[in-house]
């Protein structure tokens, strides 16, 4: 089956789908040994996003990992289902319904939905991300990218040692180019250390001076998605960062 997507384009990070989903299964790897390592009590502690604990996380990324599985094993048959059975509320429902459940059973959630989403994914040739899916009524391939991100931000919302410092070139570049609808109208990034450049969909108005804000690839990338970061980016007249849009 020929391919009409460009899997290795700038806007997915330049890589291909092998090298990707590498990055995914070493990701996978990490979070099996941070969820090992953690106790009940750990689970239970607030982490930076608003009103989640570890706990929220962990189950959040079970459900969308056995979600996505889903996904795929459809897509194959010619058929397309709901992300989760009735939406976005049954995924919030099911957050703050299940997340105080026992480690272990979280534990196990989660390695279950890792496992699936292994296993769908393990016959599709590239052809195959090219399949329709239900996921923001895209090709399958929107779901190994949103896992991708998903993965490694989630991480780091662990904080179990995984900081955006340790993002690939490729994972940060990606996240930058997908969150560009939160940059206010008239807004430039620039990556100082890879030299890409990224801008808001509208222009500045005219007569306003536009925000041009700079920093390492991953700096830019931990904070246009809400992460924190050693080091903030800056703008170029140490004016303060501009307020970000809502997540696309």
């Amino acid at each position: 089956m020929s391919t009409t997507i460009d899997h290795s384009a700038p806007a997915y990070g330049g890589i291909g789908v092998d090298e990707r989903l590498g990055e995914i299964r070493a990701a996978h790897g990490r979070l099996r040994t941070a969820v090992a390592g953690l106790t009940e009590q750990e689970a239970r502690e607030a982490i930076h996003l608003p009103g989640w604990t570890r706990a929220h996380v962990l189950i959040h990324l079970a459900d969308l990992s056995q979600a996505f599985a889903r996904q795929a094993r459809y897509a194959v048959k010619g058929e397309s289902i709901e992300v989760y059975d009735g939406g976005r509320p049954t995924r919030d429902r099911r957050i703050e319904e299940l997340h105080d459940r026992p480690l272990p059973w979280l534990r196990d959630q989660l390695d279950e939905g890792l496992t699936a989403l292994e296993d769908a994914w393990q016959p599709l040739g590239p052809g195959g991300w090219e399949l329709p899916c239900s996921y923001r009524n895209s090709p399958l391939f929107a779901t190994q990218l949103a896992w991708w991100r998903e993965t490694e931000l989630h991480t780091v919302d662990l904080t179990v040692g995984h900081t955006p410092d340790a993002w690939s070139t490729a994972l940060s570049t990606h996240v930058v180019a997908f969150l560009t609808a939160r940059l206010p109208q008239g807004t430039t990034l620039h990556a100082q250390d890879t030299d890409e450049e990224w801008a808001a969909a509208e222009a500045a108005r005219p007569g306003e001076t536009p925000a041009r804000v700079h920093g390492s690839v991953r700096a830019l990338a931990a904070w246009i998605s809400g992460r924190p970061h050693a080091t903030l980016p800056t703008t170029d007249t140490d004016t303060p960062l501009p307020e970000l849009n809502a997540w696309p």
